[in-house]
């Protein structure tokens, strides 16, 4: 579904991405590991075309996407949640999630999968008419990715979703995430520092370090790596 091939990508004299190579199947939840300064949102900034990559292919469905607009590939069906929750504070949470659906016309979708949204975050539900920047961490995550799902992905780019929160909020996401791919059938991306979670909720990870893939497996076998126990989950 998604390749990417020897990529390089990076910020002025700073090469952040050195050849690298990823592969996503459709139906697959990937996990993407690695200390901060590793290159994991400049590899989701790359794909979604925010970093025209130096050189290499970013290939979607077939189909190159290397130096298309964010917008063109948003409308083909890769959307992103980015690090930070980024929600327009001054809008509703319902203005939020009409703002995911913005380049959609098929608006008897749109509410189907407005009442979809609704329903798998009840809490988003209640605070319909609230500004989004009154809403707690937690739930301005849930209200994130809600907008993200409201623009109908074919593969959705999760950026450290657990950043920040609480760890039964950080439990409540990670079983959206994992119900999202199983009922949905919707293709994650999923970049994460908690190792741990993202490893029990993937089908297969990559380990990035200074930009370069150093380990990829099943995320069952990594999980029981002992290297990647000691790096990445303090055992």
């Amino acid at each position: 579904m998604l390749s990417l091939i020897r990529i390089h990508a990076g910020y002025g004299n700073i090469e952040a991405l050195k050849g690298l190579d990823l592969e996503v199947r459709e139906g697959e939840i990937i996990a993407l590991l690695g200390a901060n300064g590793a290159g994991k949102t400049t590899t989701l900034s790359t794909i979604s075309g925010l970093i025209p990559p130096r050189s290499g292919q970013v290939v979607f469905e077939g189909r190159e996407i290397s130096g298309l607009k964010p917008e063109v590939i948003v409308a083909r069906g890769l959307i992103q949640a980015p690090e930070g929750r980024r929600i327009f504070p001054g809008l509703t949470v319902l203005e939020n999630l009409k703002m995911g659906a913005y380049q959609r016309r098929d608006k008897k979708g749109v509410a189907n999968d407005l009442a979809y949204v609704m329903n798998l975050f009840p809490i988003l539900a209640t605070r319909a008419g609230q500004s989004g920047g009154t809403l707690s961490g937690g739930e301005q995550q849930m209200l994130a990715l809600a907008r993200a799902l409201m623009a109908r992905p074919r593969l959705l780019l999760l950026d450290e979703p657990s950043l920040g929160l609480a760890p039964l909020i950080i439990r409540n996401i990670f079983d959206i995430i994992r119900q999202i791919n199983r009922k949905q059938g919707t293709t994650i991306l999923l970049v994460e520092q908690n190792a741990n979670l993202a490893l029990r909720v993937a089908h297969r990870a990559y380990i990035l370090t200074t930009g370069v893939i150093t380990l990829s497996g099943l995320a069952s076998d990594l999980l029981a790596d002992e290297a990647v126990r000691k790096a990445y989950l303090g055992g």
